[in-house]
């Protein structure tokens, strides 16, 4: 979502944290976070999706109207009472990231002093005495935003970037002081015995012990010794601690920071990274300030987000080198940051290997993927960096007068480029050996033009004679340079009209030097545009005191803007010309309710803001209420109203009384649901556990009118639950296709084994999705599917044996990205898949190509794995210490799922075990099966016996007791699949 930034008052997107995180694809388990309000939100992870969520209002709060926003696949929950002090950004936006959870806050005084403090359930109303009621500041506060805001990023890399070539000539950093701010520091691995020369700890544990092993990795990739050796062998590190295990106070990390270019470091390795910015934030002027007052260089993760304008803060700074990442065979990571940066200037500058690093391994920690007891492989731009830091450190001990700038631009000057543009790799992958040889060098190390002059200087014995080559929309004032021996000369280069970005290459005989440069405008056709809101009593613009944030879907650009309206205010400022739909839930007071309960109209308008722009208002007074009826008699349930763009992103609430005044919204697809409980008179919804779920879709439109079903009408969905014995909750979401959700239901205090029965009724185009949900953890989950009405279904759950599934998930090769989603928990209903991850099992997944390990994560759940192209035999593994599947397979580039086939057996019926096998698109018919049995857990094995007719069969004569199976199956093509379920049975 964009920022709505050239305001006349003061307002605030909806941001979501763009926190930076290692990609994985295995979903987390659905888990609960407690927002600063004290309000509870469960978490559920979908296949294929952004995750949804179950709000549950703190006690006191239950009629609380929620704001919930999905933009990029990231989540936030507002609640009302919340919302003003986010539009007049008293509260970071990033506080309600309920996907990205922080546990402590930074709490900037009036005063500017900064304290920071853990979430309690009590903070609330410390800060905020008037709570719950709606204000616009907090007493002797100016702002509260999260205090993690960054996260640690995560054979053959060090001659990729041909780095012995250097220490054969003596070039290894030795004495150069290098500083490590990441995690902390395994001291006494032997790889890094006698290259730690300081150590302090920023994050009030006392000492530097590494507890996540993301520190020792990023210091053995720098200066390890042994095995795996790292790029400058022989510089001094100097370790800060300023991360715990999974995050990064951004307190710490400039405390650190400091530090680190007060102890006379000469470079700083940063493999972190928080929100994507335009370079100007606090952290990473931070950066600027400390690298010209101590002439220090900071080589900085870019981030491991994989999409465009994502480089992270403080590799967003402009002093900060920003290191992107590629694989082995010279492809860009999958999941490095790309570029330009926010403002079109060029980042990352440079690249570096980042994928399958093997190297330190911190003592009782697994981070990556282990290998042996002392070095790990990890995949990220946090292993890319490390690499050019040690490259930086190299280049610093042969110029120890070279200023950060130079360093900088010495290392991309002399980059490798690979086949990918100058926003994903900047110049190309570090080359220690051409950086430690020139004698020519051109700063800056990037240009934005405009307008700009790049000075070459050359500290050779002759003058150099330069030609210069320029991407197609830039010109310059020479065609050819001459630099004069030890002297500079400089050339002035114009951008004839916008573009993307290029390299100017300046070049002779002996030399090549590279200079990225940006033509990006982001300089977009603008308009004024004012939204006015008019609520359910006549009051204009929150009068009553009360701010509300407000949703603009550019159909042009496709992006999500907000901003908001507070008490009195107008929303006012310029977003970029185009299409929009312009919405709100207006929240008007409910007479003999306090204010933090009002109702909520949903009121859209299609909008084009042109050159003179375009004035709104959002009128709540023609509203109709939202209320589905049972037999004509309605019930208690919240309703939840969604309105997104068909790329999924979008505005959803939840209200107690909630209204929707009819009107268009071209572009836009429109959910509504409520889920009633205690309907009198209704046989299907007059109880208070089991839900009736009355749905519709609209595109293009928004309407007030709920289905009115007669009990008859609904779908009937009874599952039939197995074990575990356990009392949990059912979960159920409803969606149009392409949109995104309102908040769920989540019925509780269901027991299990026992029998559930849902009641839905769709109007429009939707779908229904539900999990068995036992102590946050969801055992199973079922796609999307469609429920006619009338209709009766019945399922069983968890009543099977539980193994691998292969069609209920999605393993596709799309290019030279290979994905694989693996649930080997699954039950044997169609549609059903169980991820061992949702459940808190450890595991791991591997991935070989022609018998070597292209990568391997710690976690049974599968992954995304980057390969070369050609066509090879691969062979993915996953497993549990009880459930383990291989499948191999023959692919090359292109496009579809991969050929897997997986045994799923069912229920015992008497002494006979029924199965089918499982298939994907890709996979043939079956060439050859094997069943074994096993009676003693796997000790022992026999042949089982079968009959199998197509893809269905039955295990014959199983005797009683737990039972073990592991099966290999082969079809045609020569794909196979062998799979070990320990104690299948009990």
């Amino acid at each position: 979502m964009k920022t709505f930034r050239r305001c006349a008052l003061a307002t605030a997107a909806v941001l979501i944290s763009g926190l930076v995180v290692t990609p994985a694809v295995a979903s987390p388990p659905a888990n609960e976070t407690t927002l600063i309000t004290g309000d509870r939100v469960q978490v559920v992870a979908r296949q294929g999706k952004p995750p949804n969520v179950v709000v549950k209002p703190a006690p006191g709060r239950e009629r609380m109207p929620f704001l919930k926003t999905v933009d990029e696949g990231k989540v936030s929950v507002i609640p009302f009472d919340a919302q003003q002090l986010v539009i007049n950004g008293v509260l970071d936006a990033k506080l309600f990231d309920v996907t990205k959870p922080t546990s402590k806050v930074i709490i900037r005084h009036s005063d500017e002093q900064l304290t920071s403090v853990k979430l309690t359930g009590s903070l609330w109303h410390q800060i905020n005495p008037d709570a719950p009621n709606q204000t616009g500041e907090l007493p002797g506060i100016s702002k509260i935003s999260p205090d993690r805001i960054l996260k640690p990023l995560d054979h053959d890399s060090v001659r990729q970037i041909k780095a012995p070539r250097a220490w054969q000539r003596g070039l290894t950093a030795k004495g150069v002081k290098v500083a490590v701010l990441d995690t902390g520091v395994d001291q006494d691995h032997p790889d890094l015995k006698g290259r730690i020369k300081a150590t302090k700890d920023f994050t009030e544990q006392d000492d530097v012990t590494d507890e996540r092993g993301h520190g020792t990795h990023v210091a053995g990739i720098i200066a390890g010794s042994g095995p795996e050796p790292g790029t400058a062998p022989e510089a001094d590190l100097l370790i800060g601690k300023v991360c715990g295990p999974y995050s990064c106070e951004e307190s710490a990390v400039i405390e650190g920071m400091r530090w680190a270019a007060e102890q006379g470091a000469k470079v700083v390795n940063l493999s972190l990274g928080g929100d994507t910015t335009d370079g100007t934030d606090e952290l990473s002027l931070e950066l600027n300030s400390l690298s010209a007052k101590y002439n220090t260089l900071f080589v900085v993760a870019a981030g491991n987000e994989g999409g465009a304008e994502s480089v992270s803060t403080p590799a967003a700074a402009d002093a900060a080198l920003a290191v992107a990442s590629v694989t082995k065979d010279n492809q860009l990571s999958y999941f490095s940051s790309r570029g330009p940066r926010t403002d079109g200037a060029v980042k990352p500058e440079i690249s570096a290997p980042g994928h399958a690093i093997a190297a330190a391994r911190a003592r009782g920690t697994s981070m990556g993927y282990p290998i042996n007891d002392r070095h790990t492989l990890a995949s990220g731009t946090s292993m890319a960096a490390p690499h050019v830091t040690g490259a930086a450190a190299i280049l610093a001990g042969q110029h120890p007068d070279w200023s950060p700038a130079r360093l900088k631009a010495a290392l991309t000057g002399t980059a490798d480029p690979i086949n990918a543009t100058v926003f994903e790799q900047g110049t190309g992958i570090v080359n220690v050996d051409r950086a430690t040889k020139t004698q020519l060098t051109a700063e800056p190390a990037t240009l934005k033009l405009g307008t700009g002059t790049i000075t070459y200087r050359n500290d050779s014995s002759a003058k150099i004679k330069l030609s210069l080559s320029l991407p197609g929309n830039v010109k310059a004032d020479r065609t050819t340079i001459e630099v004069p021996a030890r002297s500079t000369a400089t050339a002035t280069f114009t951008a004839t009209k916008p573009g993307a970005g290029g390299v100017i290459t300046a070049r002779d005989n002996n030399n090549v030097i590279r200079t990225a440069v940006s033509t990006q405008s982001n300089t977009q056709a603008v308009g004024q545009i004012k939204v006015q809101s008019i609520d359910r009593q006549s009051s204009p613009n929150g009068t009553g005191g009360y701010g509300f944030l407000v949703a603009m879907a550019n159909h042009d650009n496709k992006k999500l803007y907000a901003g908001g309206i507070a008490n009195g205010r107008a929303l006012q400022g310029e977003i970029p010309q185009g299409r929009y739909t312009i919405y709100t839930w207006v929240p008007s007071p409910i007479d003999g309710r306090p204010p933090w309960e009002p109702s909520q109209t949903l009121v859209t308008k299609d909008v084009t803001v042109g050159q003179d722009g375009a004035e709104v208002t959002l009128d709540a007074r023609q509203g109709q209420r939202l209320q589905g009826t049972v037999n004509g008699a309605g019930g208690t349930g919240l309703v939840g109203t969604s309105l997104g763009t068909p790329n999924g992103s979008a505005f959803a609430s939840q209200g107690d009384e909630v209204y929707v005044v009819p009107g268009s919204a071209q572009g836009m697809i429109y959910t509504a649901v409520q889920y009633l409980r205690n309907v009198p008179g209704s046989a299907n919804c007059s109880g208070t556990t089991t839900p009736c779920a009355i749905a519709l879709s609209k595109e293009n439109a928004v309407t007030p009118t709920l289905p009115k079903p007669a009990d008859a009408d609904f779908a009937k969905v009874t599952a039939k639950i197995g074990a575990p014995t356990a009392t949990g909750d059912w979960v159920t979401f409803t969606e149009h296709p392409l949109s995104t959700p309102p908040p769920g239901d989540a019925a509780g205090d269901i027991r299990f084994p026992g029998t559930h029965t849902t009641y839905y009724h769709s109007a429009g185009d939707l779908e229904w999705w539900s999990a068995q949900v036992v102590d946050q953890q969801v055992l199973q989950a079922q796609t999307w599917r469609k429920y006619a009405n009338g209709q009766a279904y019945e399922e069983k759950w968890s009543q099977s044996v539980r193994g691998p599934a292969v069609t209920s998930t999605r393993h596709q090769r799309t290019g030279n990205m290979i994905t694989a989603n693996i649930a080997l928990l699954s039950d044997s209903t169609p549609g059903h898949y169980g991820i061992a991850g949702d459940q808190g099992l450890e595991g791991h997944t591997e991935l070989h190509r022609n018998g070597k390990l292209v990568d391997g994560l710690t976690h049974p759940d599968g992954g995304v794995f980057q390969v070369p192209p050609g066509k090879a035999r691969y062979r993915l593994e996953a497993a549990t210490d009880r459930v383990r599947t291989a499948w191999e397979f023959d692919s090359e580039e292109g496009t579809g799922p991969l050929p897997l086939t997986a045994v799923r057996f069912e229920a015992r019926d008497g002494g006979n075990l029924p199965f089918r096998l499982d298939k994907t698109a890709t996979a043939g018919r079956t060439k050859k099966l094997t069943v074994d049995v096993s009676y003693d857990d796997g000790k022992t094995w026999e042949r089982g016996s079968y009959v199998l007719l197509g893809d269905r069969g039955v295990l014959l004569s199983v005797k009683s007791g737990p039972v073990s199976l592991r099966t290999r199956v082969m079809d045609v093509y020569g794909n196979s699949g062998a799979q070990t379920i320990i104690r299948a049975l009990t």
